[in-house]
């Protein structure tokens, strides 16, 4: 008997190997990545669990929900499947951009590498560990963030650093929780616990005052960032981070009972969402405004939780799903256009180049649209949705979240009139080759993608509110 489980986590481990030995060929490395994640992704939806799936002579492959390894617990539910789903097919979509707009980058093997840590972080039990698996993959990912022949960057540093203060407190929480369950009259147990996670969490999260890092590993020549590489993390590690949330307060429900708790989320969402659109609107960099704009995103999804309700719930897992439609295509646009100026992301260095790559400026206009919350995109389904949530109690973060999105319109508006203007002579970009057709293809699937889901939102809204449903702690 072969453990599913098994094949699920050490699968892309393997197949980074062999991506990182076949990079030199460029685009079967990108598409050999590509697949493995969306072939993952979709054996996590589809295959049923605890169940034969299928022989290879004598044996058998399970998809068993708990194994043990090394003493270790893997424990594979419903919401956890639906998590790594989401992982891998997130991945599998940046992959397919980044063939096309950065096909050398150490990216596919780093990112193949990171699932499997990231997708070991949400099954190991206890939790514990799972947060030393996201440090490990934040150490790994400066790797991909790292352009090449640069050193390492100040947005991935100041990630890892976040990372690692972020441990201690959840280290001391598993085994503050452990006293509360054998002494529940101790209440300062608990206070004490749900401080800490509040605190872990406000690094891992980038929360103000903490956010340095995210528009940092937007990329330019300055922060020395890949803008795929960033936008992985902050779609597909911040997505890692927020069920490792949700499955700290599954395991301790007790700490979402916290009397303060929702108030000092939704508070801290609000102030994400005020300094995100205030300084995107004042951004003459674009990878900033991409970090920015994820800012004012997780910003939204706090409010979301501290609704405390299983609305609010289903409106941030609904965040989740919509977030990297927009966030990949905009940083895919930003590495065409930096491909022809030397790197730089300044809106001074990028005069006049929708001319040389007319699909990246697509994929960058209409990502940050998505970004924006504009109608017609795919950002715009939750964030409407949470304005209707908020506006009969609650005006105040919703108008905050709107004139958010007005912010980011105010940057890409001034990125445009650069863009857009007359070409400056530039003799950094003779080399690099015009965008082609499969560009031009890879491009307008994934716009089509991004507005098809803001027009018909209907395949992902049912699964957010079907993930909702699978967690209890909020007792509602």
């Amino acid at each position: 008997m072969i453990e599913g489980l098994f094949l699920l986590l050490t699968l892309p481990l393997v197949m980074a190997g062999v991506v990182y030995v076949l990079r030199r060929w460029a685009s079967l490395s990108a598409l050999l990545a590509t697949c493995t994640a969306l072939i993952l992704g979709i054996a996590l939806l589809v295959l049923p669990l605890e169940q034969s799936v299928l022989s290879l002579g004598e044996r058998q492959i399970n998809i068993d929900g708990n194994v043990t390894f090394l003493g270790r617990e893997l424990v594979m539910e419903q919401t956890d499947r639906l998590a790594m789903a989401f992982l891998f097919l997130t991945a599998a979509g940046l992959f397919f951009l980044a063939w096309r707009f950065v096909p050398r980058s150490l990216l596919f093997p780093v990112g193949l590498s990171m699932l499997s840590l990231l997708s070991g972080a949400l099954l190991i039990r206890p939790l514990i560990y799972a947060i030393l698996l996201i440090e490990i993959a934040a150490a790994l990912s400066i790797f991909a963030l790292q352009a090449e022949r640069q050193p390492p960057t100040r947005g991935g540093l100041h990630y890892l650093t976040l990372t690692t203060l972020a441990l201690p407190g959840l280290l001391v929480i598993h085994w503050l929780m452990e006293r509360y369950a054998l002494t529940p009259d101790d209440k300062g147990l608990l206070n004490t616990s749900a401080i800490l996670l509040l605190f872990s969490f406000t690094l891992l999260l980038s929360v103000v005052p903490f956010h340095v890092w995210a528009p940092a590993v937007g990329g330019g020549k300055r922060d020395g960032s890949n803008p795929l590489a960033g936008a992985f993390v902050l779609t597909i590690g911040n997505g890692a981070i927020w069920f490792l949330l949700l499955n700290f307060l599954e395991a301790y429900p007790g700490l979402y009972r916290y009397p303060r708790l929702s108030s000092l989320v939704s508070n801290a969402g609000l102030a994400m969402v005020i300094v995100g659109g205030l300084l995107a609107s004042a951004q003459r960099r674009l990878g900033r405004l991409m970090g920015y704009g994820a800012l004012i995103d997780t910003g939204g999804a706090l409010i979301a939780l501290g609704m405390n309700s299983k609305a609010g719930l289903t409106l941030l897992f609904l965040s989740l799903l919509m977030r990297p439609l927009g966030l990949i295509l905009v940083a895919a646009g930003l590495s065409g256009l930096q491909a022809r100026n030397g790197g730089d992301d300044h809106l001074d260095e990028l005069q006049g180049l929708s001319r040389e790559a007319p699909w990246s400026t697509a994929a960058l206009i209409f990502g940050a649209l998505s970004v924006a919350g504009l109608p017609a995109s795919a950002g715009f389904v939750w964030r409407w949705a949470l304005y209707r949530a908020l506006s009969p109690s609650s005006p105040v973060p919703a108008l905050f979240l709107l004139l958010a999105g007005m912010g980011v319109m105010i940057g890409l508006w001034r990125a445009l009139s650069v863009l857009l203007s007359r070409p400056q002579v530039s003799e950094e970009s003779e080399d690099v080759p015009k965008e082609g057709l499969l560009t031009a293809v890879v491009v307008a699937v994934s716009i089509a993608a991004c507005v098809g889901i803001g027009l018909f939102p209907q395949p992902l809204a049912p699964l957010a509110t079907r993930l909702a449903e699978m967690y209890t702690f909020g007792g509602w």
